[in-house]
C-alpha cells in the first residue's frame, strides 16, 4: 500500500510536470483529513486556494492530500514542496520551512450537547467529563488534565465518531477547530450543539515553503494578500461555510499584529 501511494505521487508530479513544461513544480501537501481541508463530493477549499495560485504565479503548484504519517516519510526521504493550512511549531520551528504570510486565524473551541452543556470556563467547566479524543491526535491543552484524571477520555478515528458519541451524550465534549465546526457542522450548532466561549487557542494558518523554493515565496505572498480583499474569492469561501467561517480569513490590523511571524 505504502508503495502504491509514493508511485501515484510521483506519476501525478511526472504528469504535471509535462503539462506545464514552462513552469516549476512545486507540491502542496494537504495532511486534514476533514472538511474544510478535504472534501470527498466536491472541490475542497485546498483545490481552490491551490487553482488560485496557480492563476497568479509563475509557478505550477501541484496539490497532493495524504495523511500526516505520509507526509512525515516524505520529508524524511527527502521530498521537498509546501505544506498548505499548517503551522511552522507543528513540523518543531525547523529552518529548512519558510512560513507564508497568514491565511486564515483558527481557533480549538470545546463543543457539547446542548442537553448537557458545559457550564463556567474553562478548565473547571470540564473536570469530571467525559471527552472524546481522535487516536493519535495530541490535545495540548487538555494533556494536564487527562494526566491527572479530572477529564475520561474515550478514543476514535475519526471525527464523525466523536461526534456521534456526544449527540447521544456518550461523551460530555469534544475539541474541534472553528473551521471545520462552521463548514461541516453548522446546521447542528444551536440545535444538538454548542461550544464553550472563549476558545480554549487561537492561532493562524500558514503554507510552509520549503527552503530550496525561497524565490517562489513572493509571489506566493503577494497572492495571500491580494486574497483579502478579493470579492470573489470571498463568495468562495461562502459556499463552504457560514458567516463565521469567512470572518476567519478576515484579519485585521489588530490580528496580524498578533502573528509571531516565524
Amino acid at each position: 500500500m505504502r508503495k502504491t501511494f509514493y508511485l501515484l505521487v510521483a506519476i501525478g508530479l511526472l504528469i504535471s510536470g509535462c503539462s506545464t513544461i514552462n513552469k516549476q513544480t512545486i507540491s502542496v501537501y494537504v495532511y486534514y483529513q476533514f472538511p474544510p481541508f478535504i472534501i470527498d463530493t466536491k472541490p475542497d477549499l485546498s483545490n481552490a486556494f491551490v487553482q488560485r495560485l496557480n492563476e497568479t504565479t509563475d509557478y505550477h503548484w501541484q496539490l497532493i492530500h495524504l495523511t500526516r504519517a505520509q507526509l512525515n516519510n516524505l520529508r524524511e526521504q527527502g521530498q521537498r514542496g509546501a505544506i498548505l493550512w499548517s503551522h511552522p511549531q507543528w513540523f518543531g520551528d525547523t529552518a529548512d520551512l519558510l512560513a507564508s504570510e497568514p491565511l486564515l486565524w483558527d481557533a480549538d473551541v470545546l463543543v457539547f450537547n446542548l442537553t448537557r452543556p458545559l457550564t463556567g470556563t474553562f478548565p473547571e467547566a470540564i473536570f469530571n467529563k467525559k471527552f472524546c479524543a481522535l487516536r493519535g491526535h495530541r490535545y495540548l491543552k487538555l494533556e494536564k488534565y487527562i494526566a491527572d484524571g479530572s477529564v475520561k477520555i474515550i478514543e476514535r478515528e475519526r471525527v464523525e465518531e466523536c461526534v456521534e458519541l456526544l449527540k447521544t451524550s456518550t461523551v460530555d465534549f469534544i475539541q474541534m477547530e472553528k473551521s471545520n465546526l462552521f463548514t461541516t457542522y453548522t446546521p447542528l450548532l444551536d440545535k444538538e450543539i454548542d461550544f464553550l466561549e472563549p476558545a480554549i487557542d487561537s492561532f493562524p494558518r500558514f503554507m510552509l515553503l520549503d527552503a530550496t523554493y525561497e524565490h517562489a515565496l513572493a509571489q506566493l505572498n503577494r497572492t495571500i494578500i491580494n486574497l483579502r480583499d478579493d470579492r470573489e474569492w470571498k463568495e468562495q469561501l461562502a459556499n463552504f461555510g457560514e458567516s463565521r467561517f469567512v470572518d476567519l480569513f478576515d484579519l485585521s490590523l489588530e490580528d496580524l499584529m498578533q502573528v509571531e511571524m516565524p
